[in-house]
């Protein structure tokens, strides 16, 4: 697989779809790419190298529409969109199945009632059941064919189509004066709907099926052109398909959604789309007929219902759970309640459901009123009678939804508050861990290197006890080592780390360390060289400290550089600052881990191969002395071929000098061991610290590498 699976792949043959989408796309961090054809695509997929394909069937020829859908098929795991246009939809262009937004694009109707072909409209129950599909046709002047089955679609296609072909071959009437010898010419014929070319069929399958049901139409007709439309929103439709594996249709104009769906896809989209319990609706409306039909739609579309045409009794069932959602019809002559009045019980008695207002249009001041009402209760919406089902059902949808959001996001809030109470607990555990180690272990164990000191001096003439105790003072400098880190860790998480800045004498801590891990390196035939420069200008920094880092680093390229490498450290003046770098030809880290190396405890799964001791926290501790000093660290590294990790101190000035602030002098801190090998990334020089006077420079004994 390519590298670049966040790219998203635009197909188009000019560069207003690239302009329009590389804003949203780039924003979410996807790589927009065109390409004018789909052999070009072809290309692009094989590499395997993109996370989405988007066809503009605006610029693309329709010829290439199969192909298109060949091409998905050879790529299931990249995700496949179509946008279409007026143009590109019409029914005058065969083509494998296609989706129609809801309601139709301007002009459809027309353009199917004027063409020969048949052409299948596959409706979801909703918007078959209510009649709305077969309402846009005929107020278009056109008579669809209804079927409530589409079991025998294929078939009933066929002998229709077989019907216009007889029909077509029909010969037309002459004009009357031709009979006695005048031209061939016929009579001129209004344009009218071809006999039972529309078909609005309900179809309840996946859209997976409705492509199946597709290739056997055109079987059946070759020239037939089929559609499938749906009430559903866009968000939920679009998922969907994704998770079937199938391409996923939308207007030209909304080519921007495209980079939020891919997101909501892999963020959360399965929480939208997870079941959820059915939905109840409670409605209320004072007319009996209206009451029925939308009672009826809501039902068809999957929803629980209960109407009622008495405020009283709405209002008495509308307990705290009991409905997820109110249609309200505001004019309730019969009751003392008024539509505002009831919505506002409602809501007191649950604060989370969702109310949508019918409004009578008539007379205008009510309406008016019906409508701010919405705005000022903050409900839902307001819908103006009489009220098309399919509409309630669209309001209802987006009312649903809404508070479905609303409550997820509390109960995830909720599970994210708790996550962080349970965080802090840990946290306090672990900064009272340390504290306990600094204060009750550190004392015991200066006892314990003190007493093998003394022993190793005392049995220098008997080498076998001599090499035991030399052994235990070992072990005690190495868990020396590790306690000190974890001190320094407790002392910088509570703000109270120790660094005297004064004049610092950076070549004589350079010199000084070089000295002793040389003898670590010679034992590792290791090739250690110092490059520094004869003089340096004022720097202002703890010997102790800023030596504690340079070792760090040291260490580090040994422990982690076989035998034949090369380390070099190194001090270079730029315009404002001093810059140490320490070079190794060591195992180097990889990409994927150098954004992690700054995390405690954290080590690369090539330098735990490798590591003797330690807790990981060596650079995170370097690197706060560093900041504390003014500067900054940072890595180059390649895995396989070496690292150079480096740090900035600014030069000494007087100005920074006299901004010091006070607290900026603290007492002396004594000599610190230095920290764990650990690998570090790269960041930005920040503000420098101010010096105060100088303190002398302890040298620190070789310590043993660790990790």
């Amino acid at each position: 697989m390519g590298e670049n699976r966040n790219r998203v792949l635009l197909i188009s043959t000019g560069r207003e779809l690239l302009d329009e989408m590389t804003p949203s796309v780039s924003g979410r961090g996807m790589e927009p790419f065109c390409v004018p054809t789909l052999k070009y695509a072809a290309e692009q997929l094989a590499a395997g190298n993109c996370a989405a394909v988007v066809a503009d069937f605006s610029r693309v020829p329709p010829s290439e529409r199969d192909a298109f859908h060949a091409l998905r098929a050879q790529s299931p795991q990249t995700h496949f969109f179509t946008l279409e246009s007026t143009a590109s939809m019409t029914p005058t262009l065969a083509s494998s199945l296609r989706r129609l937004p809801w309601p139709f694009p301007m002009g459809f109707a027309d353009q199917a009632r004027v063409i020969a072909r048949p052409v299948v409209i596959l409706a979801d129950q909703v918007l078959f059941k209510t009649g709305a599909v077969q309402n846009a046709f005929q107020l278009a002047g056109v008579q669809p064919v209804s079927m409530e089955s589409a079991e025998e679609l294929p078939e009933v296609v066929r002998r229709q189509n077989e019907v216009r072909i007889a029909a077509a071959q029909t010969p037309k009437p002459k004009k009357g004066w031709s009979l006695l010898g005048g031209s061939e010419e016929e009579e001129p014929q209004e344009v009218k709907q071809f006999p039972g070319n529309i078909m609005v069929v309900q179809f309840g399958g996946a859209l997976g099926d409705a492509y199946a049901l597709d290739a056997a139409v055109r079987a059946a007709a070759p020239d037939a052109v089929c559609y499938f439309v749906s009430g559903m929103d866009i968000s939920h439709y679009a998922i969907q398909a994704l998770k079937d594996g199938l391409p996923v249709c939308l207007p030209r104009e909304q080519a921007g959604r495209v980079a939020a769906i891919l997101v909501e896809m892999t963020e959360g989209g399965e929480a939208r789309l997870k079941k959820r319990e059915p939905e109840r609706i409670l409605l209320l409306d004072n007319f009996k007929p209206a009451l029925t039909t939308l009672t009826q739609a809501l039902l068809g579309a999957g929803y629980e219902v209960t109407g009622t045409m008495e405020g009283a009794e709405a209002l008495r069932l509308c307990n705290k759970g009991a409905f997820h959602l109110a249609v309200i019809g505001t004019a309730i002559t019969s009751d003392e309640n008024s539509g505002a009045g009831l919505a506002q019980k409602m809501r007191e008695r649950d604060p989370d459901l969702r109310i949508i207002f019918m409004v009578e249009q008539y007379p205008l001041k009510a309406a008016l009123q019906g409508v701010s009402q919405v705005v000022e209760l903050g409900l839902d919406d307001a819908l103006l009678k009489p009220v098309e089902a399919s509409r309630l059902i669209f309001s209802v949808q987006k009312a649903l939804e809404a508070r479905f959001l609303k409550l997820e996001n509390a109960r995830l809030l909720k599970e994210t508050q708790e996550q962080k109470t349970q965080l802090e607990l840990v946290n306090g555990f672990q900064k009272k861990f340390f504290a306990t180690v600094a204060h009750d272990v550190k004392s015991p164990l200066t006892a314990i290197l003190g007493y093998a000191e003394v022993l190793t001096n005392k049995l220098k003439a008997m080498p076998s006890e001599g090499r035991y105790a030399a052994n235990i003072q070992t072990s005690a400098k190495t868990l020396n080592v590790l306690i000190s880190d974890l001190v320094d860790l407790a002392a910088m998480e509570s703000g109270k780390l120790r660094v005297e800045i004064a004049t610092l004498n950076l070549l004589a801590v350079m010199n000084d360390v070089f000295e002793r891990v040389k003898i670590a390196a010679t034992a590792r035939k290791l090739n250690m060289t110092l490059e520094v420069p004869p003089v340096l200008p004022p720097l202002a920094g703890d010997d102790a400290r800023i030596g504690q880092v340079v070792q760090n680093l040291c260490t580090n390229a040994i422990q982690y550089t076989k035998e034949g490498g090369k380390i070099t450290i190194k001090a270079e003046l730029k315009a404002d600052r001093v810059e140490v770098s320490v070079i190794d030809t060591g195992i180097g880290i990889s990409k994927e881990d150098l954004p992690r190396v700054w995390e405690r405890f954290f080590q690369t799964k090539e330098a735990m191969g490798m590591r003797k001791a330690g807790f990981g926290l060596g650079l995170k501790i370097a690197r706060e002395i560093v900041q504390r000093h003014g500067g900054e660290m940072g890595i180059e590294s390649e895995l396989g071929v070496g690292s150079r990790f480096f740090f900035h101190i600014p030069f000494k000035t007087d100005a920074a000098h006299a901004a010091q602030p006070p607290a900026a002098a603290q007492a002396p801190a004594p000599a610190a061991p230095p920290p764990a090998p650990q690998r570090q990334a790269p960041a930005q020089p920040q503000a420098q610290p101010q010096p105060p006077q100088p303190a002398p420079s302890p040298l620190l004994p070789p310590q043993p590498p660790r990790k």
